[in-house]
């Protein structure tokens, strides 16, 4: 699966798509509702949607591989009027009841994008099961999470109570969230051991302090957790998305003289798959963070490259990279700072840039990187 065409796939599909793989992981990123070989969005937001997945599978199959080897989608959409228009194409793309996880945020998108999609999975897979909490199901046709050989990717974990109508609120909902999400790894074989990743959507940041108070219990070895990533989400009281993986020890990372004011750490290798929490622009020597995106994206990337040389990953051994920005107005001078540490997109991580995550007033940019012990591969 080396050798991927990536300046074809950006001709039939659009400047914004990127792939890599790293190990036996892969991500695809910025696929959106483009008409192939012509560049141009589709006319409407049904039209760019039926695009969009479509398009999933086409460029899968370029690649070499196929709709098994998928893990998750994750589907962008400015708001949540647009959910109505995700189940038709997502069963056209995938008719049968072995699905992958999915989940949809909100969040704004370039000027006349509708729908934007990112793919993760395991690269030629054929071995994917859907996994089910018992007596809590999606209303929407999808699994709450799918398993692919060692990995297990979730859906969006919710705080419902098992064979229940009841839903509980704070602490409840809280603690309900991640006995959930533990139920989820263990119906797919594993434990809370084997989570590599969390993502946290918080819709109330008074919840906060609770939330750290159960994270310690999910977590209680402070040298064993999985990296995090916690965004206000308005939207809900409370929901996650994990990922695992099977098989393997899990240890931390930091960055000397940085640390997070949370019980996270800066990252995390999990059965040799690296993970990050939000890494952003502090200076390890004055622990201040610089005035400007452009001064802020450089000390991000550097921060990035620190944290992987306290291991025995480099950067080409990362395989997907999530921007967060503040505003997305500041998206061309961190592209920028990104261009100079991977000059050539053929050989750079899959990276996407997302307006989601970042409420701190002089916060203004985050990485949050994955990779593998083996190299990626374009």
């Amino acid at each position: 699966m080396t050798g991927v065409d990536h300046q074809r796939l950006q001709s039939r599909f659009g400047a914004t798509i990127n792939y890599c793989e790293g190990g036996d992981l892969f991500a695809l990123t910025g696929v959106l509702g483009v008409i192939p070989g012509t560049g141009r969005l589709a006319e409407g937001a049904e039209a760019q949607f039926s695009h969009a997945f479509a398009n999933v599978q086409a460029i899968l199959e370029e690649i070499g591989t196929s709709l098994d080897a998928v893990g998750r989608i994750t589907v962008y959409t400015p708001d949540a009027s647009y959910r109505p228009l995700i189940n038709a194409p997502w069963l056209v793309l995938f008719p049968g009841e072995n699905r992958p996880a999915r989940k949809t945020t909100h969040l704004e998108l370039a000027q006349g994008v509708h729908i934007e999609l990112q793919v993760e999975g395991v690269p030629g897979a054929t071995d994917r099961r859907p996994i089910e909490i018992e007596g809590v199901r999606h209303k929407d046709p999808l699994p709450m999470g799918a398993k692919l050989g060692r990995h297990l990717f979730s859906s969006v974990i919710v705080t419902d109570i098992p064979h229940s109508t009841e839903r509980p609120e704070r602490m409840g909902a809280i603690r309900q969230v991640y006995e959930n999400m533990q139920a989820l790894v263990e119906a797919a074989g594993g434990s809370m051991d084997d989570i590599s990743n969390v993502w946290t959507y918080l819709g109330m940041w008074d919840m906060h302090p609770d939330y750290v108070d159960v994270w310690v219990e999910a977590f209680p070895d402070e040298h064993s957790r999985p990296s995090r990533k916690t965004f206000y989400y308005p939207r809900i009281d409370i929901q996650l998305q994990c990922e695992a993986v099977f098989g393997g020890e899990r240890t931390n990372l930091e960055i000397a003289g940085i640390s997070h004011h949370d019980p996270i750490p800066m990252g995390a290798v999990t059965g040799g798959v690296f993970t990050s929490s939000g890494i952003d622009s502090r200076d390890p020597e004055t622990k201040r963070e610089p005035i400007g995106v452009p001064a802020q994206a450089h000390n991000v990337l550097a921060n990035l490259k620190r944290l992987l040389e306290g291991t025995h990953y480099s950067l080409d051994q990362l395989y997907h990279v999530t921007g967060l920005v503040g505003n997305r107005s500041y998206i061309p001078a961190f592209e920028a700072a990104w261009r100079e540490i991977f000059p050539d997109p053929d050989l750079a991580p899959a990276w996407q840039v997302m307006d989601l995550g970042l409420v701190a007033r002089d916060n203004l940019v985050q990485v949050i990187a994955r990779g593998s012990e083996q190299k990626g591969a374009k």
